[in-house]
């Protein structure tokens, strides 16, 4: 999460929506010019008089900010001042897609990630049934949401990032360099066969289940017909 003051803006981060990415690439406005602060993939919680930067890797500790700080917290530590004058963005992706993103990170550091991957077969068995029990915990709206009410002015769209980052950027006077964006996290997804592929019928009931507010909200679609009949008879 990222508070800028020369820029006056507060960015939320979601998990894996390119949230790490599009954080880095507006961190320079959160501090001050010049600045020997260190920066890289992880980072400590940063505050200074130019704004805050949540603390970035596995563990937050004891750090107040950090990278996936919900937007109540956000608001708490901040103050209604800064919360209500300032532009609030973050990112979202469609939930099916997401799910998919998160499961090959999540077998990135499994001991079975060799066997996983041997084929198409695999990987769809083992995605589905992963899918069916973590769906709901994947859900993270409270970066967005306060009392069940959407609490930020705009959302970059993994799906348009490049195009809603101008825009964002436009709108808070910072700087729109494309090439300056990042693929952090990225690699970690080993087969190119497209997100539809991976889901049968339980496992996108439970992502239809869990982010029914997101696919009502945003009009995201699930994966194949098959599945969605599927969904629809149960």
């Amino acid at each position: 999460m990222l508070i800028s003051h020369r820029h006056r803006f507060i960015y939320t981060k979601t998990i894996k929506t390119a949230g790490t990415s599009v954080e880095i690439y507006f961190e320079e406005a959160c501090i001050p010019p010049g600045s020997d602060v260190v920066r890289g993939h992880g980072i400590a919680e940063t505050v200074t008089e130019a704004g805050v930067i949540g603390y970035r890797g596995v563990d937050p500790g004891e750090s107040r900010w950090y990278n996936h700080l919900p937007a109540s917290n956000i608001r708490e530590l901040a103050g209604a001042e800064i919360w209500d004058s300032y532009f609030k963005f973050c990112v979202i992706r469609n939930p099916f897609d997401k799910l998919v993103s998160l499961w090959w990170a999540y077998i990135g550091y499994n001991e079975r990630y060799g066997e996983i991957i041997r084929d198409f077969s695999s990987i769809k068995a083992e995605f589905a049934g992963w899918c069916v029990e973590a769906a709901a915990n994947a859900v993270d709206r409270n970066k967005y949401l306060i009392d069940g009410q959407v609490a930020v002015d705009d959302f970059i769209r993994y799906e348009s990032l490049l195009a809603d980052l101008e825009r964002v950027c436009i709108r808070v006077g910072y700087p729109f360099r494309p090439d300056q964006l990042g693929r952090y996290k990225g690699g970690l997804r080993k087969s190119a066969r497209p997100s539809v592929d991976y889901y049968d019928a339980p496992a996108a009931q439970a992502v239809y289940d869990a982010f029914r507010w997101e696919l009502d909200y945003f009009g995201y679609t699930g994966p194949s017909e098959d599945c969605q009949r599927a969904i629809v008879d149960r």
